[in-house]
């Protein structure tokens, strides 16, 4: 995107407009991993985002990049948001989308404001150096085409609890690099040590022949990474927002349990642009 395009000039204001909120602090969650000072949110009114990752981020249809603009269409008032992306299910590394003929075309065309990446849901914590170098790489090709990188935080799964070690590799990028990190993980984690009355633990990935938990996230799960997703990249709080999306059956009482969890988590990382989206 070039420096004279209506999105980022937008976001050069919006960005300059809430410097002086800067001295506000994180509001109280149990601390994985201590965020860092919240930042302006990247994304403005209108602007378009690029997912890249792998099956978390489209499970069974669950598409985040349509869930995320759903949130914005049925806030109050409505945030358009377009999007696009290079979701491959499988063991693909960060590091090998920046080959991809859709990634690529995507930094070419200069049309999105963000990028949202997502790592292997192993190699931040098997592969930290490996990792970290990906998402420096991607970075630099980012910046170049005239956008911002945002960082989506995997969670972790019964057989490996290791939501600590995943946490703190993606802040520790985020803070080399200066980017924001989405907390996918830690509203896991969250959901994870209160689950609502009846739920198991691990609700947002339980499925049938794993009542316990599983990998992939469920209709529960894609809803808390679409809030707090959402969140995160327009600092707008989702809580009382309830959205039609392919796949979205989730009853009224746990969308807003999963936007109240979403945001505590994400006002910690983003400045708000204002109170709730809806009443």
């Amino acid at each position: 995107m070039s420096s004279a395009s209506p999105g980022r000039t937008l976001a050069r204001r919006f960005g300059a407009a809430c410097v002086f909120a800067l001295g506000l602090g994180p509001v109280g969650c149990r601390q994985l991993s201590a965020p860092p000072v919240p930042r302006c949110p990247p994304l403005p009114d209108g602007g378009a985002v690029f997912f890249v990752g792998n099956s978390f981020l489209g499970w069974e249809n669950r598409r985040l990049p349509d869930w995320v603009a759903a949130v914005g269409t049925a806030s109050d008032p409505p945030v358009a948001i377009e999007v696009g992306h290079d979701v491959v299910f499988g063991d693909t590394p960060l590091r090998d989308f920046l080959d991809h003929p859709e990634t690529r075309q995507a930094l070419a065309s200069g049309k999105y404001d963000v990028f949202v990446l997502q790592g292997h849901e192993l190699e931040a914590v098997d592969d930290p150096e490996g990792f970290h170098q990906a998402v420096r790489d991607f970075d630099r090709a980012v910046e170049a085409a005239g956008g911002k990188t945002v960082l989506f935080m995997t969670w972790d799964f019964p057989w490996r609890p290791f939501i600590d070690e995943v946490a703190a590799s993606y802040d520790d990028i985020g803070r080399q690099l200066d980017i924001l990190v989405i907390p996918a993980g830690l509203v896991y984690e969250d959901c994870r040590r209160d689950p609502p009355s009846g739920k198991p633990a691990r609700w947002l990935t339980a499925n049938a022949e794993n009542p316990e938990g599983d990998l992939h996230p469920n209709a529960a799960g894609a809803a808390a990474n679409a809030y707090v997703t959402f969140a995160v990249l327009t600092g707008r709080d989702p809580r009382g927002v309830r959205f039609t999306a392919e796949g979205n059956d989730n009853a009224a009482a746990d969308l807003d349990e999963l936007a109240a969890k979403a945001w505590a988590r994400a006002q910690q990382r983003v400045l708000p642009t204002g109170g709730p989206t809806s009443p």
